[in-house]
Order: structure tokens, then C-alpha cells, then sequence
């Protein structure tokens, strides 16, 4: 079970593989050799699937949306003890989570987006030595917040770019001390994050992609640590519909956390609540001829520290409004 936190829209930035990141909508003239510029690639881009794009350098236009459903599954005995070792949970010890995500965008003008992010989890961990096989199951940290458009270049560069505030809001009751023992659903206080995404279209040799690059500071209560973080995504058109995404992401806690970590059990090798989290993700997304889009990939740990460090498969599937 990895921190349930870590599922979330950063882990999501995903496809942008449509024209709207090519369009110009200062509306002012622009020359005449990038409007034909742009409007090759913009057509290259829509001959994949006519996606929209999900990633955090752009917004939605005005009035439109998208959603996307995502069930995800973890299970596994690696662990990231205090100091960074990979190592298993003791005792044959193993975590899981199933998790349930719905997010959501939509387009309040052409400059500013609503974005929302809701989990409902089941996270649980099992050992061989009197501790059981034990679970927790409800709603995780939940996420709201806008999305501003902020392009790096003044709109008139390749670049789109874009900020963004979230609110974290608990879905859970805080533990007392009668329920230390059992797995929690997150870190049980409320949050905010402040990022900046920057992202483009481009082409390798004959196929069109995207790339999104965004930088984050996540400000949290009672005594989790804050984070800093770094989310790296890059989508290639392999064919009409399909499109290959990978995905890095880098979770650092910023050292100011104290007690004991909820999410885990106690006498596991996670001392504390201050951790770094590194992920990898691939996926195939491949659109239906009706436009729902259809999702499946594997995420993994790389690094970390006081958290676990079981991978697993996930599904997802959007749809835009």
C-alpha cells in the first residue's frame, strides 16, 4: 500500500494529443509561417484520436469537460525503510490498496478551469505474526481546486502554461488512539498545493506527441510533512488510436513532519511521517470509434523512504462533455 495521496491528478497528467493546445486563443494575427506551422501539426495531431487534453500546462475551453474513472490495485511486500532501503515488510508482511478515482475538469472560461479529484479506497496490510489481516475502507483525501492559464512565452511561443491551486480535504475522521493499529485512508489533516505546469506538442520523426513538465509545493496540516514535487509526462501517437504515455513522478517530504505515520501499521520498517516517493507509470490509451477512451497501464515505485513500495495495474476510462 503506498501512501493513497500518491494517487492523484498529478499522477493523472496525461494525454494532450488534440489541436487545442495549438490554438491561438488570444485571437490576435500570428505569422503566417506558424499558423502553418501549427496547423500541420495541429491536423497531425487530430488524425490519433482527436483527444483532449489532460495534463496540467493546459486548460479547458469554455463550457467544456472531461471525466475520467480510474480503478487501480496494489499488493505487495516491498518497502522503503526510514534511510531509503528497498526491502520486505517483516513477518511476510504485505499492503494493498484498491481504489476507486474520479476526476473531473471543466472549462469555466477560456482561461481558467474547475478541476476536482475524488478517491474512495480500501487499503489494508497483513503479517504473519499476530497482527491479522487487517483493513480499512471509505473516502481518501479528496482534491478541488482551478486551474489558471499562465503561458511561458506570452502565448505566442509553442508553449502552453498554467497554474494551479488545490485544496486537500480529509474524507475520513482523524484516528484515536483506539485505532492506531489499523491502516488509515491518508495522512488525516487538511492541505493545499500551489503548481506550475509548462507543456508542448512535438514530433519524433513521423509521430506526434505531448510533454508535460509541472513543479509543486504541498502544504499539509498536523503533523505530516510538506512535500515538494515534480511530475514528468510525455504521450507518443503510436497509431490513430492508440498513444503510449509514460510517466515520472517525485514525491520529496520536505522534513518537517513528526509522530508516527497513519498509513502504516506499527512495527514496520516506516519510522515516521516524513517520506519520498519516485514512480514510474506506462499506459496504452486507445480511443473507441464513438470517442470514449479507454486506458490500461502499470505503476511502479523506484525509491523512497517510509513508504511502501508495491506497483500494480490500473484502468481507466474518459469521456469529454
Amino acid at each position: 500500500m503506498n501512501h493513497p495521496h500518491d494517487e492523484r491528478a498529478r499522477s493523472w497528467s496525461h494525454a494532450c494529443v488534440a489541436p487545442l493546445p495549438m490554438a491561438n486563443r488570444q485571437g490576435g494575427p500570428r505569422p503566417r509561417w506558424r499558423v502553418r506551422a501549427w496547423s500541420a501539426l495541429a491536423l497531425g495531431l487530430a488524425t490519433v484520436a482527436a483527444t483532449p487534453c489532460f495534463a496540467g500546462a493546459w486548460v479547458q475551453d469554455d463550457g467544456a469537460g472531461l471525466a475520467i474513472l480510474k480503478a487501480s490495485h496494489s499488493d505487495g511486500g516491498a518497502v522503503y525503510n526510514s534511510h531509503g532501503q528497498d526491502q520486505n515488510f517483516p513477518d511476510a508482511g504485505r499492503s494493498r490498496q484498491d481504489q476507486v478515482n474520479l476526476y473531473a475538469e471543466y472549462g469555466l472560461n477560456a482561461d481558467l478551469t474547475l478541476v476536482g479529484n475524488f478517491y474512495f479506497s480500501k487499503v489494508g496490510y497483513r503479517n504473519d505474526s499476530g497482527y491479522g489481516n487487517q483493513h480499512t475502507t471509505g473516502w481518501a483525501d479528496q482534491e478541488i481546486g482551478l486551474r489558471y492559464r499562465l503561458d511561458p512565452d506570452g502565448r505566442e511561443g509553442p508553449w502552453q502554461g498554467a497554474l494551479q491551486v488545490l485544496a486537500l480535504i480529509p474524507g475520513y475522521s482523524r484516528q484515536n488512539a483506539a485505532d492506531r493499529d489499523h491502516p488509515a485512508l491518508g495522512q488525516g489533516d487538511y492541505g493545499a498545493e500551489l503548481r506550475y505546469s509548462a507543456g508542448r506538442g512535438y514530433r519524433a520523426g513521423t509521430l506526434d506527441g505531448y510533454v508535460d513538465l509541472g513543479a509543486a509545493v504541498r502544504l499539509r496540516g498536523g503533523d505530516s510533512a510538506d512535500e515538494a514535487r515534480v511530475d514528468i509526462s510525455s504521450g507518443l501517437a503510436l497509431a490513430p488510436r492508440w498513444m503510449l504515455i509514460g510517466e515520472l513522478n517525485v514525491i520529496q517530504g520536505l522534513g518537517n513532519g513528526n509522530g508516527p505515520n497513519p498509513v502504516y501499521a506499527p512495527g514496520t520498517p516506516i519510522r515516521g511521517n516524513n517520506f519520498d516517493l519516485t514512480k514510474l507509470q506506462a499506459s496504452l490509451l486507445h480511443t473507441l470509434p464513438g470517442g470514449t477512451q479507454l486506458q490500461f497501464g502499470y505503476q511502479q515505485p523506484v525509491a523512497g523512504r517510509n513508504t511502501g513500495g508495491a506497483g500494480g495495474p490500473f484502468v481507466a476510462a474518459w469521456w469529454r462533455f
